[in-house]
């Protein structure tokens, strides 16, 4: 009789589910009774980790919604004097840290990766056509430190690209099937919501979390907890282009109580935002989303048809009523004047390449190559000392050069093929699903044309990461469908369909 080898059991055992939710959930109360004695931010900040990674380690797929309540918690950057770079305004901020509170989710996600696996640790990254581009990247930014203008710099963006792709990896392993995914959508167009809530108080009250320069001289910028107001406004445009598209797919009461509010104060305060770069954006990616709704053509045409008549008399009306935002469309006439500072940001970032054309002055070097060797061309008209790159199709020229070019546009074309084919599939939810993504992932790519922020941005690799999800729940789905000749068989009545 042949013997069965038993596993040898394990040295350490781990805490069970619920041990890790009721640990969290008691270091969030001593940190709260500690915030009544002592400095209480720190301890409240400090209780609401525990909480966080009690839920987390309880349910590991509750990271995917975390993650993203975490993502524009930009304010947090103040808190973490650590890995500092380069200033996120031109002379608005002084230096901030690449950790915060969206890298901390990261760092936890990985320890629950390790600790208490959601799902067998397959290989989703080695299956998936964006690896080498990927990979390729990377050691472009990690090459790239040893020859920057600003070795330092280099060597921040570099780590900051790791967490990023981190994150992208571990997004897979949580949002492994269709209710996560949903919570994670409707959960990033809810706080993309509350943070617009957030916006209609700072429009009302004038206090500012952070920056408050954009409150002066009567020009309310709203930002939130976002360091620039045009990544603010940006999200809520990608927002805006998700609760849309997921609309057709949530209960009447999600539809009610969360995206109907949400998409209404994500419209208005991307009006308060000041961002014209964000405007045309929307211009550009709203209609695009209404033409990909799975409803009949007709019905899509009534609706932008509606929808354009609806902006252009509320622009007219707001036009008539706040000098700010008429002030604002009014520059569309000013020709070339209206790029500002972006003029001699872009012919300074154009010498940078010309100068080094192959390798760039290295990742995040383009500030400091301007300040340094490529300050004559700023215009001594412009009062605003700004020195930070606008526009991505620049900086990446002028910070890696040819080599980065072509990993970039070598992910762009992986990038675009992948979800071509993820909206192939038959089924019509995740289609829609992927289509969003795609959408949003393209305001990001205009977006940072104006307002620089491409691959930097955090969202640019939650939605890659949610289109790895996609692919997965897919094959999931597939191999958890029976075989076609055991559906005809239950069809048929009788198994006589069957192989032999």
């Amino acid at each position: 009789m042949a013997l069965v080898q038993r596993r040898p059991a394990p040295i350490f055992k781990l805490p069970s589910a619920e041990a890790w939710l009721i640990t969290g959930l008691l270091g969030a109360m001593v940190c709260v009774v500690a915030a009544l004695f002592r400095e209480p931010a720190p301890w409240l900040v400090a209780a609401a980790g525990c909480a966080v990674a009690g839920i987390a380690f309880y349910e590991p797929r509750t990271l995917g919604p975390l993650l993203v309540i975490a993502l524009p918690l930009e304010i947090t950057k103040l808190a973490f004097p650590i890995l500092q770079t380069r200033s996120e305004l031109g002379g608005g901020l002084g230096e901030t840290s690449i950790i915060d509170a969206g890298r901390l989710v990261v760092a936890l996600a990985f320890l629950a990766w390790l600790i208490r696996p959601a799902r067998p640790r397959i290989n989703v990254l080695p299956t998936s056509a964006l690896t080498l581009p990927l990979a390729l990247l990377f050691a472009v930014y990690a090459c790239s430190t040893l020859w920057a203008a600003d070795i330092s710099a280099a060597r921040t963006e570099t780590i900051r690209l790791l967490f990023s792709l981190g994150g992208f990896a571990l997004v897979p392993f949580f949002v492994r099937d269709r209710p996560a995914l949903r919570w994670t959508l409707l959960t990033f167009v809810a706080t993309a919501g509350l943070l617009a809530a957030v916006g209609v108080w700072q429009q009302i009250t004038g206090e500012f979390l952070w920056n408050e320069g954009l409150g002066e001289f009567g020009e309310r910028r709203i930002n939130t907890t976002f360091a620039d107001p045009n990544h603010f406004a940006r999200l809520l445009v990608s927002a805006i282009v998700i609760g849309v598209l997921t609309w057709m797919f949530a209960s009447r009461r999600q539809q009610r109580w969360l995206l109907a509010p949400a998409l209404a104060l994500c419209a208005l305060t991307l009006v308060f935002t000041g961002s014209r770069g964000a405007w045309i954006v929307a211009a550009v990616a709203l209609p695009v989303t209404i033409l990909a709704l799975p409803i009949a053509s007709q019905s899509r045409h009534r609706i932008l048809a509606v929808g354009i008549a609806a902006v252009v008399v509320g622009s007219l009306a707001l036009a008539a009523v706040s000098p700010f935002f008429a002030q604002r469309l009014e520059t569309a006439t000013f020709g070339v004047e209206a790029f500002g500072a972006r003029k001699y940001l872009v012919e300074a970032g154009l010498q940078m390449f010309a100068d080094h054309p192959l390798t760039g002055v290295g990742a995040g070097g383009y500030q400091t190559a301007f300040e340094e060797d490529y300050h004559d061309y700023k215009d001594p008209k412009i009062k605003a000392n700004v020195t930070a790159s606008h526009t991505s199709a620049v900086t990446i020229p002028a910070e890696l050069g040819l080599i980065g070019i072509a990993a970039v546009l070598f992910l762009i074309v992986r990038w675009v093929a992948y979800l071509r084919g993820l909206t192939r599939t038959a089924d019509v939810e995740l289609r829609t699903i992927a289509i969003a993504i795609g959408i949003a992932s393209g305001v990001i790519l205009l977006g940072s044309q104006t307002e620089g922020r491409f691959l930097e941005d955090p969202y640019l690799w939650l939605f890659a990461g949610l289109a790895v999800a996609v692919e997965g729940i897919l094959a999931a789905e597939k191999r958890r469908r029976p075989p076609a000749y055991l559906t005809l068989a239950v069809a048929d009545g009788s198994s006589d369909n069957a192989p032999k």
